[in-house]
């Protein structure tokens, strides 16, 4: 048995020795096309609270656009990120109280942008007041459920969701926690802030996630992009998610039920005191769909938004802003290869809701 153990021992030297090294020698990012794919929970959610590796500050140029990986169309992007005590990309400090909370997707955890870039960041220049990415969160129940939210709301909620992804918004729903357990949920979340237990959740999620692994694979292996998402523009190669199939129309069922769950958050927040705002994301197709081979102008967004603001659902107009903005001003948005929002894009979209949260007007 002795024998047999040190035989196995002796043949996994090799692949313990490579794994050492990975986790305890070289930077946490070295086998990474991206900080998100460094910095991710792929396992450990249990010890780990937020969506990303807690107290990390990182800086690195990515080569790999979400549509164009391991591709001559990727275009490095310099940028830095720093996540918090809770594990969200937001710079730690003690007792912060945030005024605002973005709940959103990727377009508002900041993917392609350097720090100072997130729609957060802008926002709370802008404003003078914290502004927190809650960010990707999922939906409003994430939030709903939070102790730190439960005991010191903020004033006002922005829920973002891209365009493709508004008719999948989940229905909200109250917190079902019952008041006698709180103290134990708050134990729960002291004990997942304490550094060494965070020390010991960041290692075995990376051990999970073999990031050398996949990235010699990625590296080994030719990028392929699909030719029909791949269009020629005025700005150069573009790149698409979906291609034509995004700005098809939507059936009215789903319009009625994205509608009613928008003015469902609304309802929820209101009864807690809490000012709600609905801001969507264009899809790439939406703005530049003159670049596709069926260039019919896309009208689900502008729809939606008319119809929640008929409802008194503060809503900020993106699709105008956007259009606006191209038609007028030649402007890219997006990140030619990937499909979320550049600079550009993100400071128009905090212009527009810093007016509606002044009271100047969205348009």
């Amino acid at each position: 048995m002795k024998r047999f153990f040190l035989r196995s021992l002796l043949f996994l030297s090799p692949f313990l020795i490579v794994v050492g090294v990975e986790l305890f020698v070289l930077p946490i990012d070295f086998f990474t096309f991206r900080v998100w794919e460094a910095l991710v929970i792929r396992k450990i959610h249990s010890i780990l609270s937020g969506h990303f590796y807690p107290c990390m500050d990182i800086t690195k140029l990515e080569i790999s656009g979400d549509l164009a990986r391991h591709t001559s169309f990727a275009i490095p992007k310099r940028v830095k990120w720093i996540t918090d005590r809770y594990g969200f990309r937001k710079k730690d400090t003690e007792g912060m109280k945030p005024q605002v909370v973005i709940i959103g997707d990727s377009n508002i955890a900041g993917v392609g942008l350097t720090q100072e870039q997130m729609l957060s960041e802008v926002l709370e220049e802008q404003l003078k007041v914290p502004v927190y990415p809650y960010a990707p969160a999922g939906s409003i129940n994430t939030f709903l459920k939070d102790l730190r939210f439960q005991k010191d709301p903020p004033q006002v909620v922005i829920v973002s969701y891209i365009e493709r992804d508004i008719v999948n918004i989940p229905f909200p729903k109250l917190s079902k926690r019952r008041e006698r357990f709180h103290s134990f949920y708050e134990w729960r979340d002291k004990l997942t802030q304490i550094r060494s237990v965070q020390f010991v959740g960041v290692m075995l999620d990376r051990l999970f996630k073999m990031n050398m692994l996949y990235y010699v694979r990625a590296k080994v292996g030719n990028g392929t992009l699909k030719d029909n998402y791949h269009f020629p523009s005025k700005f150069g190669p573009m790149l698409f998610v979906q291609g034509e199939a995004a700005n098809k129309e939507v059936p009215y069922e789903r319009f009625r039920k994205a509608v009613e769950t928008i003015e469902a958050c609304d309802q929820i927040l209101r009864k807690r005191n809490i000012r709600f705002i609905f801001l969507p994301i264009p899809n790439k197709e939406n703005i530049y769909h003159d670049f596709l081979p069926d260039p019919r102008r896309p009208v689900f967004l502008e729809l939606l938004i008319r119809e929640l603001k008929k409802r008194k659902v503060e809503t900020v107009d993106t699709q105008k802003a956007f259009e606006e903005e191209y038609r007028k001003n030649s402007a890219l948005l997006f990140f030619l290869d990937d499909s979320h929002w550049n600079p550009r894009g993100v400071r128009l979209a905090a212009d527009r809701t810093v007016k509606l949260i002044e009271g100047k007007g969205a348009e």
